[in-house]
């Protein structure tokens, strides 16, 4: 997905968000389910979770062109899930997703790259409205992050030579069959979320959940690189950039 496409289709999720928290206040008022800090506990919920990342690549794409690679695109999918609980109208959570930018090759020197990357976030945050069916919520996580790369060769391509750790751009230039690089880093997810529990009846403590969630990919530290567990000298500055979108569904109870 293009960068510009990427972010009508956040600057649209987010207009919508707005819309879904804003339409039912009056209707749940009107029901008696609560409205604001003076209304119900938020719900648990479990749930599944997919939407668009991006990431910076730049850094990384100016190595592997030295190398004569493809770029990899900034723009990625990512799937995942996680767990939402309640303290009061504190919302606790975890959650783990992976992503993936694709892979790109090139038909006339035989060399592909690719690059995925997962992470892992606890999270903290405070039901601003918790209705019957209404969860809206900012929160931030806090984590960790891993990017990989895998350059390959379809005509060997060597390994790089000298004794001492082996730098990227070595091992981009004499990449083997394939060799795979990983670099991690600390993340920290600002967000709100907005979630709507669908009841079979009004008695139901239990139901199904689709929501989203709007925030910002924050990777403090400059990312470590390594290679089947060795240090990697003078690696790309990769890490998560930007904006990203998640929509989930799950089911919760109360």
């Amino acid at each position: 997905m293009p960068t510009r496409l990427s972010r009508i289709a956040l600057r649209a999720a987010a207009l919508a968000m707005l819309a879904l928290s804003a339409a039912p206040v009056a209707a749940q008022g009107a029901r008696g389910e609560g409205v604001g800090a003076g209304g119900a506990f938020p719900y648990v919920s479990v749930f599944i979770a997919t939407g668009g990342s991006i990431a910076s690549t730049r850094d990384l794409n100016q190595q592997l062109d030295t190398a004569k690679y493809y770029a990899v695109s900034n723009d990625a999918i990512s799937y995942g899930g996680g767990i939402r609980g309640r303290w009061g109208r504190m919302v606790l959570g975890g959650e783990a997703a992976w992503t993936d930018f694709g892979e790109e090759g090139s038909p006339v020197n035989g060399r592909t790259s690719a690059l995925r990357s997962e992470f892992f976030l606890t999270q903290v945050g405070y039901a601003m409205w918790a209705g019957r069916h209404l969860n809206v919520y900012p929160m931030l996580g806090a984590g960790a992050g891993r990017m990989t790369v895998t350059l390959s060769d379809r005509n060997g391509g060597g390994k790089p030579s000298g004794t001492g750790d082996p730098s990227f751009t070595e091992i981009a230039l004499h990449p083997n069959n394939s060799s795979k690089l990983d670099a991690t880093y600390l993340l920290f997810e600002p967000a709100v979320g907005v979630d709507w529990l669908v009841l079979r009846s009004v008695g139901d403590p239990m139901g199904l959940t689709f929501g989203a969630r709007l925030g910002k990919k924050i990777a403090p530290n400059r990312a470590a690189w390594k290679m089947n567990g060795a240090k990697v000298v003078g690696g790309p500055d990769l890490g998560p950039d930007g904006t990203w979108l998640r929509l989930t569904v799950g089911v919760a109870w109360r």
